[in-house]
């Protein structure tokens, strides 16, 4: 049924070009327009030197010009109209709807199926277990080192980064873990910047 509405709709849209067919009663060229134009020219010539409006001398020089026009008119060329406007216009009538309306055809358009939800959620699940994993070593790693060295300031920003990443904020106890880190950090450590970006980013959210 929609199909069937959709191509009415369509047919409707195209229909206005139909009327490029019709074959006016009388269309004049450039010639004949122009020639039309400087002949009513010098009839209003004639009239304003017949009421007197106009002189000999201006009504002689305005009819000389008027009729060096009409002589340049005459010479207008009319182009020929071979038909081929009016055959592009029937294809394009024709074939424009066809396409249209084969676009939405069932099949016609590739389509890609979504992801199943209950996939969708398995995938979520696994990536969860994996950064739980990722915890779980960062601590028992933490729990073996000195809290002021390098090794345990690179590892707690890291943790304070999944920890971040598994509540979707940064956490109290995420911001402790960055304050630590940076404390300690070298001053060349990679992870430096990383204390620093999410310190400012817990305090900016705290001050809102």
């Amino acid at each position: 049924m929609i199909l069937l509405a959709m191509l009415g709709l369509i047919l409707a849209l195209t229909l206005p070009l139909a009327f490029a067919f019709r074959t006016p009663k009388h269309v004049q060229n450039r010639r004949e327009a122009a020639m039309a134009l400087h002949r009513a020219q010098l009839t209003e010539l004639q009239r304003d030197l017949d009421d007197a409006r106009i002189g000999e001398t201006e009504y002689k020089a305005a009819k000389l010009e008027v009729e060096r026009r009409l002589l340049t008119a005459d010479q207008f060329t009319t182009p020929v109209l071979d038909g081929n406007a009016k055959l592009l216009l029937i294809a394009t009538i024709i074939i424009l709807p066809i396409m249209a309306f084969g676009l939405y055809l069932p099949g016609s358009t590739p389509t890609m199926p979504s992801e199943p939800h209950a996939q969708l959620m398995a995938k979520q699940a696994a990536e969860t277990a994996k950064l739980d994993r990722f915890i779980i070593l960062l601590r028992t790693h933490l729990a073996t080192v000195d809290p002021a060295s390098p090794n345990a300031s690179q590892a707690q920003a890291y943790l304070a980064e999944a920890l971040s990443e598994r509540a979707g904020t940064i956490t109290p106890e995420a911001l402790a873990l960055f304050q630590q880190s940076l404390a300690h950090a070298p001053a060349d450590a990679s992870w430096r910047p990383l204390d620093v970006q999410r310190i400012a980013q817990a305090q900016a959210a705290a001050s809102q």
